[in-house]
């Protein structure tokens, strides 16, 4: 079983072995430095694959509509 961070930019669980950035989830890690995202498969609000759970911020949200 993979360790369970908590990302520091959109405050989701995400497995550890499943991001190249250590505070940082798939998702807000590719949004913000441009590294390959996870392809989310969602189950009971959560990635099978990286257990992220959708959460995202103000300022994601502003990056992802430029």
């Amino acid at each position: 079983m993979s360790d369970i961070k908590i990302c520091d930019e959109c405050k989701s669980e995400f497995y550890k072995d499943k991001s190249v950035m250590e505070n940082l989830c798939p998702e807000c890690s590719s949004i913000l430095y441009g590294y390959e995202n996870c392809k989310h498969e969602f189950d009971n609000l959560r990635c099978l694959k990286c257990y992220w759970n959708g959460n995202s911020t103000n300022y994601l949200n502003k990056i992802k509509n430029k």
